[in-house]
C-alpha cells in the first residue's frame, strides 16, 4: 500500500497525470511513475470514485475491471454499497445492493466473524435489504454450525433469496430499471411491463410518477439521489 500524502491526494483529486505533476510531488514519490499509478488506483478504489472523468481512467483503462476492483475492495472492507455508482454497477456489472450484501454476509459467515465486525451503517443497510440483524445473524450462524443436520447446510442456502419487504418509498426518490431478466418480463403484469418500458425509454424518474406497488416489484431499483461527485 502506498502512503498517500495530502499533497499527492490533492493532485489525484484534481486529475493530474504523472506528466503534469509538480517536480516536488514527483520527488516525494521517488520520481517513480509506477508509485503514482498505484496511489491513484488505491485512492480511487478506497473512495469509491467514478471511473469516468477521473485520472484513474488513465491508469486502469478497462472500466469494467476498475469497478470490479472497487466492489471487491468495498466488500472486503465491509463498506456501504456505492449507491452513487448504481448506474454502472447494477446495469453494467449486474451487482445490485441486495447481491452485494448477500456476498458480504457470505464472507462474514464463512470467516465465522462476529456480527459486531460490521460497521454500524453497513449493518443497518444489511438489515434493511436482507432482513438480517444481530439476532438473525446469530441464528444463521447457529444453523450453519449445527451438527443436527446430516451434513451442514451451505451458507448460500441460509441467506435470503430476495430482498426484505420495503416498508416505505418516498415520492422524491429516484427509480431506475435494475437487473431485468427475460423471466422477469415473462411474469410481469401489463402495467408492470409498461412501467419498465417507460423507464427504459426515458431514463430514471421520480418514484412519485408511478404506482407505488409496481415500483416495489423486483424489477425496479429505487434509491435516494446522490451527487455525481459524491465520495463516501
Amino acid at each position: 500500500m502506498v502512503s498517500i500524502t495530502p499533497d499527492v491526494e490533492f493532485h489525484i483529486r484534481q486529475n493530474y497525470t504523472w506528466m503534469k505533476l509538480p517536480a516536488s510531488v514527483k520527488a516525494s514519490l521517488g520520481n517513480a511513475p509506477g508509485l503514482y499509478d498505484k496511489a491513484v488506483m488505491e485512492f480511487s478504489v478506497k473512495n469509491q470514485m467514478r471511473w469516468r472523468n477521473n485520472v484513474v481512467r488513465f491508469i486502469q483503462r478497462d472500466e469494467r475491471k476498475y469497478y470490479e476492483s472497487l466492489l471487491q475492495y468495498s466488500r472486503e472492507h465491509l463498506m456501504l454499497y456505492p449507491y452513487h455508482l448504481q448506474d454502472m454497477l447494477v446495469q453494467g456489472l449486474r451487482v445490485t445492493p441486495f447481491a452485494y450484501y448477500c456476498n458480504m454476509m457470505y464472507d462474514t459467515m464463512l470467516g465465522e466473524k462476529s456480527y459486531d465486525s460490521l460497521p454500524n451503517f453497513t449493518a443497518a443497510d444489511c438489515l434493511r435489504l436482507l432482513g438480517v440483524g444481530r439476532n438473525q445473524y446469530i441464528d444463521l450462524m447457529n444453523q450453519y454450525r449445527s451438527k443436527k443436520f446430516f451434513r451442514r447446510r451451505g451458507i448460500r442456502d441460509l441467506l435470503p433469496s430476495k430482498p426484505a419487504k420495503v416498508s416505505r418509498v418516498e415520492p422524491w426518490w429516484v427509480v431506475n430499471v435494475g437487473y431485468v431478466t427475460e423471466d422477469d418480463i415473462r411474469v410481469c403484469m401489463p402495467e408492470e411491463h409498461r412501467t419498465i418500458d417507460n423507464i427504459i425509454d426515458h431514463g430514471k424518474q421520480m418514484v412519485g410518477t408511478f404506482d407505488r406497488q409496481i415500483i416495489l416489484s423486483k424489477s425496479c431499483d429505487y434509491h435516494v439521489p446522490c451527487r455525481e461527485n459524491a465520495i463516501l
